[in-house]
């Protein structure tokens, strides 16, 4: 019989911490990470409260780093430390050649479509792991994700010296920021929707980025566009989007969405020690407190919480 881990496993409409069959190697590729700290975010609520389809069992969570324990592939060895990029994909289709894996007709979402992070152990394909550095922090490791969702806007074709504005008050619109400004994009202002609304001029700028979206925010990000100019969609929002083609038209914009970055790039970033992540950071908990912890990011996202899968 297999052995026993802690996981926080949705259960059709349920959640709860239950002990689970670890998980096994099963074909050839396969890596089993013991899972160390993994981040909650905006997407594992979504799943949590059926916002988003998922398998009827679930374990969640999709932000982490680990140490690997098992491997069925000579890539990867018992020890090795490593950070994972939970978009999978085949690797083989022409959309998976031009760096689009969210395009690609197999591909799948870890804690989404398949069993999360939120657990003692996972198991991912080869492919989908990085190692990091000897030196760097879990919790830093940990953090790879938003950072290579943050430099995914740079697919859009931006250029230093544009103005721009990131549409949010979130830690990921603040860890953009800081990332953009560390490629040099001086001119990128910070918005707040809510607490800064009206205040910016309408056609000011070359590209606007949300981060949060609601048809009212689209509607922001075309009137502060310039006629021409670079709408840059980030965020996975599970609700609909109304808008009026007219008002559209007229200026003409181009769209972006964008997904994912290089994930090797946002792991040098954080090795670098340019990139300050510390004062976006919550705490770090057992999963047993899963039920607070969502419940006090679902009231506010500036900082991120982690769970430690191990007492």
């Amino acid at each position: 019989m297999s052995e026993k881990m802690k996981a926080i496993l949705k259960d059709g409409s349920s959640l709860a911490v239950m002990n689970v069959a670890q998980p096994q190697l099963a074909q050839d590729g396969d890596v089993i990470v013991q899972v160390m700290l993994a981040g909650l975010c905006r997407t594992d609520l979504y799943a949590a409260e059926g916002k988003l389809k998922t398998p009827e069992k679930l374990i969640l969570g999709h932000e982490f780093a680990g140490i690997v324990t098992d491997a069925q592939t000579d890539s990867f060895k018992a020890g090795d430390r490593i950070c994972v990029n939970p978009l999978l994909s085949c690797g083989q289709c022409a959309h998976c050649h031009r760096g689009s894996q969210g395009a690609c007709a197999k591909a799948e979402f870890i804690g989404i479509d398949r069993n999360g992070c939120f657990a003692g152990y996972i198991v991912v394909p080869q492919e989908a792991i990085f190692r990091i550095p000897q030196a760097m922090p879990y919790l830093e490791a940990a953090y790879a994700e938003p950072v290579a969702a943050s430099l995914a806007v740079f697919k859009s074709g931006i250029v230093p010296g544009e103005k721009g504005v990131i549409f949010g008050a979130n830690r990921f619109s603040q860890l953009m920021q800081r990332i953009m400004r560390l490629y040099g994009f001086e001119n990128i202002d910070l918005y707040d929707p809510v607490a800064q609304k009206g205040q910016l001029e309408d056609s000011s700028y070359d590209y606007v980025i949300e981060t949060a979206i609601n048809t009212e925010i689209f509607s922001e990000l075309v009137a502060k566009v310039k006629p021409g100019g670079k709408i840059i969609l980030k965020s996975r929002n599970h609700d609909s989007v109304s808008f009026r083609m007219n008002e559209v038209i007229k200026k003409e914009p181009i769209f972006h969405l964008v997904n994912y970055g290089s994930f090797q790039e946002s792991i040098d970033l954080l090795a670098s020690g340019k990139l300050d992540i510390s004062n976006l950071v919550d705490g770090i908990y057992t999963l047993e407190k899963y039920a607070s912890v969502f419940a006090s990011s679902k009231e506010s996202e500036s900082l991120k919480p982690f769970f430690a899968p191990w007492d």
